[in-house]
């Protein structure tokens, strides 16, 4: 739900990125979603070994959360 994100600041998630699963930090939320989808939260997900940001991904392309950092963290 917009506004509702269920995913929050320093969260590790696999999610969906074309034909392939991925993981990252969720560095960016959102909430009321993006120019593009304004009915989906999205997200900006770090992958810190890729060393690259993945840019408004919806909630429906993250497929579940795997742990968590402090959000302090996430840009180190």
């Amino acid at each position: 739900m917009v506004g509702n994100p269920k995913y929050q600041l320093g969260d590790k998630v696999k999610f969906k990125c074309d034909n392939d699963i991925k993981e990252g930090y969720i560095a960016i939320v959102d909430k009321y979603g993006t120019f593009f989808n304004d009915k989906d939260a999205s997200y900006d997900i770090l992958n810190k070994d890729e060393k690259m940001l993945y840019k408004h991904f919806t909630e429906s392309l993250i497929l579940e959360k795997i742990g968590s950092i402090d959000p302090k963290e996430i840009w180190k």
